[in-house]
């Protein structure tokens, strides 16, 4: 070990900040596992691919551990609310309350469940716990690195390269250390109500190698870890948190709406947002598929979508005014959007109608009510046109060559039956969209509006971006990461104000001599072998060229707080012992550049214990990365 004394002092530089609340960071991580569609977490069954030396232990008779040497599988059923396990047709847990626990040092298959086409696999535990008497969760068990390895490569393309990759790693770690209390028996789900974990058969190895490169790192705002959003596409602009999950409340402040093009300028007007989403702006997203899209809806294929939805949306209590069971949807005259965000994003959405006006609320809730094949809008960044059916020569041309045979078929008719035809008969017969309303199959279906005016033939969706719209868009990682912009400043350009560093840990006295440790990888030499576009070459080159420039070589940084006036404080960094003088910053914090002390890649920090004199007293200390 190599001994640096009261010269650390002086590296420091004082700071007056209050100390923050601490968050445990959570070192290993329960997932529940679902079925084939993502649609239950429930089993009634389950066969488990067994590897050589699995283990079975029934926790609710004393831990007793049954070993499979010879690997196998083993079949798993409850009954009445107790596990009965045959392992190779033989039964080995009989009548077990559970939980149950299959562990191996290899991995354990799931019989008959597929991830991405492939046999479902995965490292750690696996633990069964009852939630009826016939049916029980499956919970994967496993450490933080190496969830995430099952996570990074099913949430974002390894085609968009290593620091977009670091990136969503970083922003994956954030999301599932946020404290949860949704599910009762897991930590978090393994669906794209969470985030998409397929196990270990989907890891790849860039993927693996961004886990490994961003060990312990987190993204923090005010030294506690944010809430890392992302979306596929944000379409160049990126939505604030308050008008999606805020609900107009509750703000974040790292999540505001940011720009990737300098030359977009904010508007209000609906004509200037039309046009937005019709034309193809440089953004950092725009090589997305869903950067602008369009989709269209007949007026009659619409009102049968809305008729399902809106009673859908009401019962979830979005619509307003509650559109009941036995109501029916008929006659669409308009659809605006009367409230928007600040990346023109859809909040409320007014509908029109014959049948009443209805308002939607709520980004998610109006891409659900208005879907095509059953599936829900890409985004809520949209503007609706309306089309009127207008007749082409062809058309005029063809129903007056019928009109002239139905005129002399009725005039026929007239002679045995004494009446004349009347002139609108002859129109209706043609053209039946020109009566006011009939019933087709079952539904009512108006063709004008109460004043008498046509009601439009379609309504066309013309939108941009793909997913919420809020922090990190994921194709404009990908975008950035293609230029050499840094897994950093990747996202500090999409969440606004952060820091990256550890999470902080909180140390105090303790009679057994425990260590506490801090473990974290940093790029140290930044040596960057990758080959990427050159930015002159792109259309956001004063963009790209703004962000490069924060692309220089990182430092790394321990701060301590000591608000208690900890008298004694010892620690070392990859060996090296320190243990400064505590007399000038009690009730402040440290901060010292300790890059010297570190190697180029993972790097470990230990404090010891307090001394018995400070027993009641606690500091806390933590890394931060950056300028």
């Amino acid at each position: 070990m190599k001994f640096r004394g009261s010269l650390f002092l002086v590296l420091f530089l004082i700071l007056f900040m209050p100390a923050a609340f601490c968050i445990e960071e959570k070192t290993t991580i329960r997932v529940g596992i679902s079925d084939n569609k993502f649609a239950s977490y429930d089993h009634t069954g389950a066969t488990f691919i067994l590897p050589v030396n699995s283990s079975i232990i029934d926790l609710e008779d004393d831990n007793q551990r049954i070993d499979v040497k010879g690997g196998g599988y083993a079949e798993v059923k409850l009954i009445n609310g107790s596990f009965n396990i045959n392992v190779n047709s033989s039964l080995i847990v009989k009548n077990s309350k559970g939980p149950v626990i299959i562990t191996s040092p290899d991995k354990i298959g799931i019989k008959g469940l597929y991830r991405k086409g492939e046999p479902a696999y995965y490292k750690g535990m696996i633990e069964l716990r009852a939630i009826s008497l016939y049916r029980f969760n499956i919970i994967n068990i496993l450490d933080m690195q190496s969830y995430l390895k099952g996570v990074v490569p099913n949430e974002m393309p390894v085609s968009f390269g290593i620091e977009a990759l670091k990136a969503q790693t970083v922003a994956a770690r954030n999301y599932a250390n946020r404290p949860v209390d949704n599910h009762k028996n897991y930590d978090t789900c393994d669906s794209t109500s969470c985030q998409v974990y397929y196990g270990a058969n989907s890891e790849q190895d860039l993927s693996n190698r961004a886990v490994d490169e961003t060990l312990g790192i987190y993204a923090l705002y005010e030294f506690e870890p944010i809430l890392a959003q992302y979306s596929s596409t944000a379409s160049g602009i990126t939505e604030s948190y308050i008008n999606t999950y805020g609900n107009g409340k509750t703000d974040k402040p790292y999540l505001k709406s940011v720009k990737d093009n300098d030359e977009v300028k904010y508007t209000k007007n609906e004509d200037e947002i039309k046009e937005f989403f019709k034309e193809n702006i440089p953004s950092f997203d725009m090589k997305s598929p869903r950067h602008r899209w369009k989709i269209e809806f007949d007026r009659f294929e619409l009102e049968d979508v809305l008729d399902k939805t809106l009673k859908e949306q009401s019962k979830a209590g979005n619509v307003e005014p509650y559109f009941k069971n036995d109501n029916e949807f008929y006659g669409l005259e308009d659809i605006k959007v009367i409230e928007r965000g600040d990346s023109y994003k859809a909040l409320i959405v007014e509908i029109k109608s014959i049948s009443g006006d209805y308002k939607i609320k709520k980004e998610l809730p109006i891409r659900r009510t208005f879907k095509k094949n059953n599936t829900a809008l890409y985004s809520a960044n949209f503007s609706v046109e309306k089309e009127y059916k207008k007749l082409s020569r062809k058309e005029l041309k063809e129903i007056k060559k019928k009109r002239k045979l139905e005129e002399e078929k009725l005039k026929e008719e007239a002679i045995f039956s004494g009446k004349e035809p009347k002139e609108e008969d002859i129109t209706v017969k043609l053209m039946p969209e020109l009566k006011n309303s009939e019933i087709v199959n079952g539904r009512k279906r108006v063709y004008k509006t109460k004043l008498g005016r046509n009601l439009p033939d379609k309504f066309i969706f013309y939108g941009a971006g793909f997913g919420h719209g809020v922090g990190m868009s994921q194709y404009g990682a990908g975008f950035l990461a293609s230029y050499g912009v840094n897994y950093e400043n990747i996202l500090k350009h999409y969440y606004t104000g952060i820091n990256l560093g550890t999470l902080p840990k909180i140390v105090s006295y303790n009679n057994i001599g425990l260590d506490y440790v801090q473990e974290f990888y940093f790029d140290k030499e930044q040596n960057r072998e990758d080959k990427f576009e050159n930015p002159n070459r792109s259309p956001l080159k004063k963009e790209l060229k703004r962000i490069l420039k924060q692309n220089d070589r990182l430092k790394c940084y321990l701060v301590i707080e000591n608000p208690s006036k900890v008298s004694k404080i010892e620690f070392f960094i990859n060996g090296y012992y320190f243990s400064p003088d505590t007399k000038g910053f009690n009730k402040k914090n440290l901060k010292t550049d300790i890059t010297d002390y570190l190697a180029d890649g993972n790097n470990k920090v230990i404090f010891k214990p307090l001394h018995e004199k400070d027993k009641n007293k606690t500091l806390k200390f933590y890394i931060e990365i950056g300028e």
